[in-house]
């Protein structure tokens, strides 16, 4: 865990140690010596020390403080974050331990640890848990109607534990998906143009199906990792390729695939980098929509954002339901989401059997959706010029006249032209 400030602090207290304690999540551990890592600051450990929450917390496990300071730079808080996990990954390794990352803002349904024990004994060096965001706002409006908790419960003040299971967090999960969350949905609108995720609902069921390219490694098995790299921290999070530049892809995994087995709920504000839910009328076609559609999926899966490791667990479909899965409606649309992935993820997702069947399928139909959107884009950046000729014009005859600086700006945007019509 790296934790600092009042917010995250109380986050950590308030639901997530709280839901850690349920009973089939710390308390289920067999083993002893345990230890529960946290990163933080001088203050904020004091802060937590004196929470009644933390007294039951050692009843079961080892606290162990980690030292950080505060972020000089608050608006830079993903990059202090790596300070946190550079430490807390590195004592793990050292230890060759088996670590389960968490963040503050975050429910565990009661069993995930147990479930992580089990996969472990079993011989799992990873087990993923698939991760997208919820609005607080919502979020605990529904688990407060749930009796589970509220923005203002005190359970760490109270020493209590937050006890919910897979099924009540999904109910509230997916009645508030974040506005990002929301435009993950393949037969929204309003889709994503890079998105990190693919659902669909289930129609007259309780739940969706998910496709997803976050993850949170819910377990990692730092004895398989033989050299430990965090250079990713430096620059970025530790959501970013830092398991598969550790761990590749070899190691042994569980995929959480029901929602049953395990479910997290991490929240952010709703205006919290808000995304906009507005009508794309590129995406609304009655056949040229799903094309576009497909191709932000393409050339999602295919952005170096996202690893290999991520690809492969994108063809993974997830059931997030609230109910029993009950036949044919659930299989239909695992059908309808694994005959979109073939069209436009097809040579990028999967193991190499799968792209290798896929590649000609998804070669044509994404090159034919390249081609609609570029009598899309063609005009916008046509008019886009058009109005800028006397700028243009001017960087042009610099390039022309031999200035270096015309020359690279001229060669930077006609790649960045290029990149807009063709992907």
């Amino acid at each position: 865990m790296v934790v600092w400030g009042e917010g995250f602090t109380n986050s950590l207290l308030q639901f997530c140690i709280p839901a850690l304690l349920s009973p089939r999540n710390i308390p289920a551990l067999r083993n002893q010596g345990n230890r529960f890592l946290i990163a933080t600051t001088d203050e904020d450990r004091k802060r937590i020390e004196a929470c009644p929450i933390y007294s039951v917390l050692k009843q079961y496990v080892e606290p162990v403080f980690l030292r950080i300071p505060l972020p000089s730079d608050p608006a830079a808080f993903h990059l202090h974050m790596g300070i946190g996990h550079k430490l807390v990954t590195q004592m793990a390794f050292e230890n060759g331990a088996y670590a389960v990352l968490l963040t503050p803002d975050l429910i565990l349904s009661d069993g995930t640890i147990a479930l992580v024990q089990d996969r472990a004994l079993e011989g799992a060096q990873l087990v993923f848990s698939a991760a997208l965001r919820f609005g607080e706002e919502p979020l605990f409006e529904h688990l407060g109607e749930l009796g589970i908790a509220s923005r203002s419960s005190r359970l760490g003040d109270e020493g209590r534990a937050l006890v919910a299971t897979g099924r009540q967090l999904v109910h509230a999960g997916i009645r508030s998906f974040h506005s990002e969350t929301l435009t993950y949905e393949w037969d929204a609108p309003y889709f994503s143009t890079l998105p990190q995720a693919c659902w669909w609902r289930v129609p007259g069921e309780d739940g969706v199906i998910v496709h997803s390219l976050s993850w949170a490694p819910i377990l990692v098995d730092y004895g398989a990792v033989s050299e430990h790299d965090t250079s990713v921290m430096d620059r970025w999070t530790i959501d970013g390729d830092y398991i598969h530049r550790n761990l590749g892809l070899g190691a042994r995994m569980h995929v959480v695939q029901d929602s049953d087995e395990a479910f997290l709920v991490s929240w952010a504000p709703l205006q919290d980098r808000a995304v906009s839910l507005a009508r794309n009328s590129r995406f609304t076609g009655l056949f040229t929509g799903q094309l576009l559609k497909g191709l932000s999926l393409h050339e999602a899966l295919g952005h170096p954002t996202f690893d290999p490791l991520k690809r492969r667990l994108f063809a993974k479909p997830v059931y997030w339901h609230a109910d029993e899965i009950r036949g044919e409606r659930w299989s239909a649309i695992e059908r309808k989401a694994a005959g979109i992935l073939q069209r436009y993820g097809g040579t990028l997702i999967g193991d190499a059997a799968q792209r290798g069947e896929a590649r000609s399928l998804a070669s044509l139909t994404v090159n034919v959706a390249r081609i609609i959107r570029a009598f899309y884009v063609v005009p916008e950046l046509s008019r886009h010029y058009w109005n800028h000729r006397k700028r243009v014009i001017g960087i042009a005859r610099e390039a022309l006249a031999g200035d270096q600086g015309a020359r690279e700006r001229v060669r930077r945007s006609l790649r960045n032209l290029a990149a807009r019509i063709w992907g």
